[in-house]
């Protein structure tokens, strides 16, 4: 593989001053939310929204399921005869639902609960719903056997394009998203949002939600009104679930959610947006269900680019993505172009990815030897035995031009890829149409 044509777009110094005038430090959303998963449980977008072919990498595929996995990305499934701590899948049941088992030093965590199997060995369930793999699934975000590579480009003995997927009876996906057991006022609804670290309750045009953690309840902040707007209440509106209705002093009816007053910030401007996240301890993200970050990792304000990856010294995550010249951009927008798992594992993080002299640039972001998977996060073991942070199936780097929080130099850093062969168009090692390129972009801690 030749690389050739190097480029540097787009690079400049960003500082962390806020839009609204604040200093921002590093960043890191919290909430009292529960985490979506223990060690050992991963996160997957399901079918396509793998993007598993750099074809389609500009190509907006929605993440309309996301589903818990085990350690290796392999999607989990409930069965209906089960009972809390009780499987009935057993025997030659197992041969094709091998029961998802955890490591002998798992805890419950959250929603997340153990129970002893005939056996001795302990299995997960969520819920109360033990949860299992599925022998026929290949790849990461199969759906009951079919492949998420299927969608696009055809296997030896399969036809070209998606199978559709044939569910066993009394079998089903153990879904995180999207929610089915949450109760929520009409007009609120959940999302994935990356910068909140989590799924966010947002209101009907789609503005982020969030809680007022501060003393004094709502009224500390009626002067702030300006930057944040109370979440009214209908006239006729009544307590749902876990959320309630107060009447402020100045006689607005507001959604409190936990029995925090709930607000939208002005400096959110598109779904998506939580740019008020991180401007004081007060406010926090008002979420559904929070996503594992682990202790290495905390989200940095910058201008432009909003919220990154970034490590415990603030400095710019990046991840090594790939990108079809011949169809124009958008790898330079406020969050790159999306997310998609099945690329950054294509890449991966030898030969395309980095390594010989890739490496006096690009640092791969170690991760403790003793760390799991968790959420969205994976570990990858380099050829030299190195252990690698990969967020969404992109292995993660810092770059030895940045000095400072906020510095994000070697963004949009490209490397068109020729093949050697004069009959392939390109050598990128994934199914692509066009010519290749290989580029270095932020990390966001978002899907699009």
């Amino acid at each position: 593989m030749k690389q050739r044509g190097f480029v540097r777009a787009g690079v400049v110094a960003i500082g962390a001053i806020g839009a609204f005038g604040y200093a921002l430090p590093g960043l890191a959303a919290s909430s009292d939310a529960p985490v979506a998963t223990p060690p050992g449980i991963t996160l997957q977008a399901l079918g396509t929204g793998q993007g598993s072919a750099m074809a389609f990498s500009l190509t907006q595929v929605p993440r309309s399921q996301i589903a818990f996995a085990d350690a290796k990305g392999m999607t989990l499934y409930t069965y209906e005869k089960d009972s809390p701590g009780k499987s009935r899948c057993e025997a030659a049941c197992t041969k094709f639902w091998p029961p998802a088992i955890a490591p002998r030093a798992a805890r419950p965590v959250g929603d997340w609960t153990l129970f002893k199997r005939g056996d001795g060995t302990r299995q997960w369930q969520y819920r109360g719903k033990p949860v299992y793999t599925f022998a026929r699934d290949a790849d990461v975000g199969s759906v009951f056997g079919n492949s998420p590579n299927h969608a696009f480009f055809p296997r030896p003995g399969r036809a070209h394009g998606p199978a559709k997927p044939k569910q066993p009876a009394g079998w089903n996906l153990a879904l995180l998203y999207p929610l089915s057991d949450i109760r929520m006022p009409e007009g609120v609804s959940t999302r994935e949002v990356g910068d909140a670290n989590g799924l966010a309750f947002i209101d009907q045009s789609g503005k982020t939600i969030y809680a007022f953690d501060g003393r004094g309840g709502a009224k500390a902040v009626v002067k702030l009104a300006e930057q944040w707007k109370p979440l009214v209440a209908p006239a006729l509106a009544h307590s749902v679930g876990e959320w309630s209705v107060l009447t402020r002093d100045d006689g607005i009816r507001q959604w409190t959610y936990r029995g925090k007053p709930l607000f939208t910030f002005a400096g959110d401007l598109a779904p998506g947006d939580a740019n008020g996240v991180g401007l004081s301890k007060d406010w926090v993200a008002a979420l559904a269900v929070s996503f594992y970050i682990p202790p290495q990792v905390r989200l940095e304000q910058t201008l432009g680019r909003g919220k990154v990856l970034a490590n415990q010294k603030g400095l710019t995550l990046y991840r090594r993505d790939g990108i079809a010249i011949d169809y124009g951009g958008g790898q330079s927008a406020r969050h790159g172009v999306p997310l998609y798992p099945g690329v950054g594992r294509s890449i991966g993080t030898s030969l395309k990815g980095c390594e010989g002299t890739c490496l006096t640039s690009w640092h791969p972001f170690v991760a403790p030897a003793n760390a799991q998977p968790d959420g969205f996060w994976s570990i990858a073991i380099r050829p030299d035995g190195v252990h690698q942070w990969v967020y969404q199936g992109y292995a993660l780097y810092t770059f030895s031009g940045d000095r400072k929080p906020g510095d994000m130099n070697g963004n949009d850093i490209f490397n068109a890829v020729l093949s050697d062969d004069p009959n392939q168009l390109n050598d990128v090692g994934t199914p692509m149409t066009g010519t290749a390129n290989l580029y270095w972009t932020v990390a966001y801690p978002t899907f699009n």
